[in-house]
Formats: C-alpha cells, structure tokens, sequence
C-alpha cells in the first residue's frame, strides 16, 4: 500500500496543470454490531443508530454522510489511518484483550 499510494501522488504532481487536476480522499468505516460507523468522528459524537448503506443509479452502493477527507500525500493517509485506529471498537476476549470483532474498510477515492 505504501508503494502504490507513493506512485498516486508523484505521478498527479508529475501531471497537474493549469488544464488537469487530481484529487484523492481518504474514508474509513467501521462495521460492529451490524451498525457502520465513520471512524474519522469520535465515538461520542457519532449517530446512535450508525450509518446508512445506501444505493444510488449512478453512483452504486454508498454510506450515506460518511467523511470523505483530502489527503496530498501518503504521510496524510498513514496520519488517517492511526487517527482511525484510535477510534475502533474493542473488547477483551479470552484470547486478545485488545481484540476487535468488527470489519474495517479503507477507501481511497482517486478523481
């Protein structure tokens, strides 16, 4: 993941003009308990019920008011990601005592 994130944003700096622009955004959501969370919002100041998967014609399967946050380099989406691990869901269980049962996803969206 490092190498190609380093490969997205040396090559846009290579080929941003006056005429063409890129830009690329980092999102990150939790699912826990059947409920999705945005992991980029601290836990106190999340929806109680989550979030909605929604599905749109042109745009396809979405969560509805998830963060979509700009990022210009790799170091900013390593700083998302450790900002978002903050925030997941865990519990101890017999085996880990930081374990997590939830799912997490990336999305890195590239325009």
């Amino acid at each position: 993941m490092p190498i190609s994130c380093a490969q997205i944003f040396e090559r846009t700096r290579n080929l941003t003009n006056a005429e063409r622009s890129f830009q690329v955004s980092f999102s990150m959501i939790e699912i826990y308990n059947e409920r999705v969370q945005d992991l980029l919002v601290p836990p106190q100041t999340r929806p109680k019920g989550g979030l909605k998967i929604r599905e749109h014609k042109q745009l396809g399967v979405y969560v509805q008011d998830l963060g979509k946050h700009p990022v210009d380099s790799y170091e900013a989406i390593e700083a998302k990601m450790e900002e978002g691990q903050l925030n997941r869901t865990i519990g101890s269980t017999q085996m880990n005592a930081t374990s997590s049962r939830a799912h997490t996803v990336i999305t890195i969206e590239f325009k």
